[in-house]
């Protein structure tokens, strides 16, 4: 019979290309890695594995057993999946991960009202925000993910995951509060600000692209970008210090100490918060329960926030 940890781990060294990658992704060590590779080759009789300089490769047996993989890997999730939720016991750990505004805003609010309802369930919250989490969601290195989408960025397909937008929010532009573009209370021309620096968030994350997007499809220029950072804190800071910025409604419960905040004038650029889980997945009683009190808090954020829009 072969053992499902050890066929993740192959699937894996297909993936990553490394022992290394695969420890790093699944928290083993190398050897460790090694060493279930090893055992799983004499589980199945034949060589699965072989040196490559000092790199292990895929045999043509071991790709055979890969290609399998997904399906035996899938076929055990849902039959847990099943178990559980025939049971109706609300236990267990739901992973999720979040970007800065949706763990303070939803997640965070949601965990006391989740651990007096459910005090079997653990609910682990992750701070991340680039676009890998989705790959993450797709592997089950995850259960859920809280992520963000922009008007102005094509957001890429996951045909396996289901989703759901909570709410949409427009993105404000921040100036200095003695920028002589700031001194008017109405919107600010992206068009006006070629001449800028910028601070916006780390590459790879959806908050880089949309500025970049938005200055360039709406303003015609490509943003000097100074500063990068996914924390608020840091963004205003450098606003403070002579930068610009794109930032959401819900970053702000208040205008910032020296910050001046607009609309933008040419466009109205919005961000969707997008909750998405393999789909499937919401059977399972832990991961239905934390949905239902994600969606309860946006509901509520939504009802006491009127620049958030329901979808």
């Amino acid at each position: 019979m072969l053992d499902l940890g050890r066929l993740r781990i192959l699937r894996e060294l297909r993936r990553r290309g490394t022992a290394g990658a695969v420890a790093e992704a699944l928290g083993y060590s190398p050897s460790a890695v090694s060493q279930q590779l090893a055992q799983l080759q004499r589980e199945v009789g034949v060589p699965l594995v072989e040196r490559a300089g000092r790199r292990l490769r895929l045999t043509a047996a071991g790709e055979a057993l890969a290609g399998h993989a997904d399906a035996l890997l899938d076929g055990a999730r849902r039959a847990e999946e099943d178990a559980r939720a025939a049971s109706g016991r609300v236990t267990g750990r739901v992973e999720v991960v979040g970007f800065q505004t949706a763990i303070l805003h939803l997640l965070a609010p949601a965990l006391p009202r989740l651990a007096a309802a459910y005090p079997d369930l653990v609910v682990e919250i992750h701070d991340d925000e680039y676009v890998r989490v989705l790959q993450a969601l797709v592997q089950q290195e995850v259960d859920l993910v809280l992520s963000c989408e922009y008007s102005h960025v094509r957001a890429p397909a996951h045909p396996e995951l289901a989703e759901e937008v909570l709410f949409t929010e427009p993105m404000r532009l921040l100036l200095p509060e003695r920028h002589p573009l700031a001194l008017a209370a109405g919107p600010v021309r992206l068009a006006d600000l070629g001449g800028a620096t910028w601070a916006t968030g780390h590459l790879g994350t959806g908050h880089a692209d949309v500025v970049a997007s938005a200055c360039a499809e709406l303003g015609g220029f490509r943003p000097d970008v100074r500063q990068r950072s996914n924390d608020l804190l840091v963004i205003f800071a450098m606003v403070r210090a002579g930068s610009a910025a794109i930032v959401p409604e819900l970053a702000m419960e208040q205008e910032p100490p020296g910050v001046a905040v607009r609309p933008i004038a040419e466009a109205d650029v919005r961000r969707r918060m997008v909750l998405r889980w393999r789909t499937g997945a919401d059977a399972r009683p832990p991961v239905r329960a934390v949905l239902d009190e994600v969606r309860a808090r946006a509901a509520a954020l939504a009802a006491e926030r009127p620049a958030l829009a329901r979808e």
